[in-house]
């Protein structure tokens, strides 16, 4: 493969709303720009993007996918990235190894929920973007409607560079504003029709206001002459593309590819190569420089697993090159890796690399401790970057394997889908007895289900898990145990007199003596906190914990034989337990606090949703035509919610959610759980 400088590098990740057609979008590019020798189509599952046996079957992309081409000397990185929520994580770690963005719209649903959270994504990482417009031809495409929606929502400073030409209701072509020409709707050049030429000027005059405003000098050209050179206006564009002040629009269809020409001599001409990124943030806070000439340092920004060679780890080169076999350190876990097996991808498709360069992406190899976030450097050049930030699961299940043995394979599968992709999370919950896993929703989990026996033979099935509640009490109680038991021999005689009381609300567990006369010989004091302490443990309403209590031990009695730390630790729990029943016991729940993005037309009936769960609305903020919707809902309630959610919307919503705070469960509801958790001792 041809060698290239950092300069003549353009990544660029494909972003946008679920079905919106970003894969097809990416072949068309890269069937353009001579990546293909022929258009890949997901329907016939010949596409280059989706090449996984669950993307064909399913027609949507599960991961994150890099090809490349050549377009006027220049490599081209394309990477086509999931519209589906549940895969975001694989979206921000691709946003993280690009320069530009193309963000794609409907023609005729114009932004949606996906568009918009994908937007924030690549503005969070400042990286620049344009806009593609996709099925402009189709009978219902508005796209001066997709243009205010696009400026209301992501900024008012986008302009068209392509826009298409209409004959009342029927499409007749697409024209640039910078250049004048024009392709119709096979892609062939035209000459541009009258209609279009004041649109056109228009157009090209807005962009040439917000070139000018990319520097001091560009404005000084602009007041002196009203216009800007050809030279100027490429200028101003590209500074003002890379400052996120201009987001150019573009627009055509993927199927056939009518306007990806466009797209791709913009890329090479305004986009960032690697060495116009912001540096890089350190784990420290401070700055990064790339440097072709310094030090190797890559991150890796993805993992898959390659049915031929095993792991394959992504990386994105930030400075230096290595070339050969290269002994680095992963700065992340502090061991050493050898760089030996690294290839350019086109989908599945791998070709060996002669070297790695600053701001090129490979995949590598063979590597026995790099993972997702991981940084690799030469030992002179030893970094630690700040991570990666991906996004918190919302979807938790209890997990078990179907075939009893199986745990212990089915941990190390766990441990390393973990590995792979920094959105799924598996954790052994002891609080509550059972293995859990959380991810980005139901699909995820069940791809990860999938991907768990496919790599380690282990079937295994996911249940509601159990909530994690906690207990405490709302009142004073005071009473006494004695344990005494006689059986021959040495017996077991331990007394108490104790007395429990709430104490507010994260003050946690206090233990207190009031024994006076030693009734209760000072060496048994331990033995009494530690049988509270047990009993603690196991709350008599769901078997939980029980917090914010204090207990003092008042009085009791002693045997000069038979007493002991044993016998004292049994009556102190047993007269816990008693004292619990007696002291007003609640049943606390967590509580989570969710943010749901919908449509507007959808708030009504996801606010009734939530009113069913016994959630609380805690506030609603417009942003553009959604509504983001602010709650306050118990863990107990949400689980499938990301099916529920998608079936109110259309599958046009989404919502993250955090832990808030714990909070009395209803009677009724700690009736019910009681019930149950009797039952499961019985």
């Amino acid at each position: 493969m041809k060698n290239y400088t950092a300069d003549k590098l353009r990544n660029v990740v494909v972003l946008g709303h679920g079905s919106v057609g970003k894969t097809s979008f990416c072949e068309a590019l890269l069937f353009t720009g001579g990546g293909s020798e022929r258009l890949g189509s997901v329907d016939d599952g010949t596409s280059v993007f989706d090449y996984t046996a669950e993307s064909r079957e399913k027609k949507h992309s599960f991961g994150s996918t890099i090809a490349h081409c050549d377009w006027n000397g220049h490599k081209i990185n394309i990477m086509d990235t999931p519209g589906l929520a549940d895969f975001y994580g694989e979206t921000i770690g691709a946003i993280s190894a690009a320069e530009l963005s193309v963000v794609l719209l409907d023609g005729t649903d114009g932004v949606e929920v996906g568009s918009y959270k994908t937007w924030n994504f690549a503005e969070e990482a400042s990286v620049p973007a344009f806009l593609f417009v996709n099925r402009v031809d189709r009978e219902n495409a508005n796209f001066d409607r997709v243009l205010e929606e696009a400026r209301e929502m992501f900024s008012k400073h986008i302009v068209p560079v392509v826009f298409p030409v209409m004959d009342g209701d029927r499409f007749v072509c697409i024209a640039n504003s910078i250049t004048g020409k024009a392709v119709d709707a096979s892609g062939k050049e035209i000459p541009l029709p009258d209609s279009a030429k004041d649109l056109c000027e228009d157009y090209r005059m807005q962009l040439t206001e917000e070139a000018a405003e990319a520097s001091e000098e560009l404005m000084e050209a602009f007041f002196a002459n009203e216009t800007l050179t050809d030279q100027e206006l490429a200028k101003g564009i590209t500074l003002a593309v890379r400052n996120r002040g201009l987001f150019p629009l573009f627009c055509g269809t993927s199927i056939p590819p009518v306007g990806q020409k466009f797209v791709l001599d913009s890329i090479v001409e305004y986009g960032p190569s690697p060495l116009d990124a912001p540096e890089a943030e350190t784990a420290d806070g401070g700055r990064f420089e790339r440097n072709p000439g310094g030090g190797f340092v890559a991150r890796a920004f993805s993992t898959k697993l390659d049915k031929h060679v095993g792991d394959m780890v992504y990386i994105k080169v930030l400075s230096g090159e290595a070339s050969g076999s290269h002994e680095v350190i992963n700065t992340s876990r502090n061991q050493s890796e050898r760089l030996g097996n690294y290839y350019y991808m086109n989908g599945s498709s791998r070709a060996d690399a002669e070297k790695m360069i600053t701001g090129d992406i490979m995949a590598v190899a063979k590597l026995k401790n790099t993972i997702t976030n991981d940084v690799l450097c030469d030992k002179g050049s030893q970094v630690n970057l700040a991570p990666i930030k991906f996004p918190n699961p919302v979807y938790r299940a209890a997990i078990a394997p179907k075939k009893r043995g199986d745990e212990d394979k089915m941990g190390a599968g766990l441990h390393k889908l973990g590995a792979m992709d920094p959105t799924f999370v598996t954790r052994n919950e002891a609080n509550i007895g059972q293995t859990t896993v959380s991810g980005m929703g139901e699909l995820h989990l069940q791809t990860m289900l999938t991907r768990l026996k496919e790599m380690n033979g282990v079937e295994a099935e996911l249940f509601k898990p159990r909530i994690a509640y906690q207990e405490t009490i709302t009142k004073i109680a005071a009473g006494a145990y004695k344990h005494k038991k006689q059986s021959g021999g040495r017996g077991q005689y331990g007394h108490v007199l104790m007395r429990v009381e709430p104490m507010p609300r994260g003050e946690g567990f206090i233990f207190d003596s009031e024994v006076t006369g030693g009734n209760v010989p000072t060496k048994y004091i331990p033995a009494v906190e530690k049988g509270v302490v047990e009993a603690m443990q196991k709350g008599p309403i769901s078997g939980s914990e029980v917090i914010d209590v204090k207990a003092v031990v008042t009085d009791g009695s002693a045997h000069s034989v038979d007493s002991s730390d044993m016998a004292f630790k049994l009556a102190a729990s047993r007269c816990f337990q008693d004292l619990m029943m007696q002291a007003g016991p609640v049943l606390l729940e967590p509580i989570m606090a969710l943010e749901i993005t919908v449509p507007d037309e959808f708030m009504g009936d996801v606010m009734g949703d939530i009113n069913t769960r016994r959630g609380k609305i805690q506030g609603m903020e417009a942003q553009g035509g959604f509504q983001v919707i602010k709650a306050a809902v118990p863990e107990a309630e949400l689980y499938q919610y990301t099916s529920s959610l998608r079936s109110l919307t259309q599958a046009r919503g989404s919502f993250t959610q955090a832990f808030s705070h714990y909070e009395p469960a209803p009677r009724e509801v700690q009736q019910k759980v009681m019930e149950e958790y009797q039952k499961e001792e019985e």
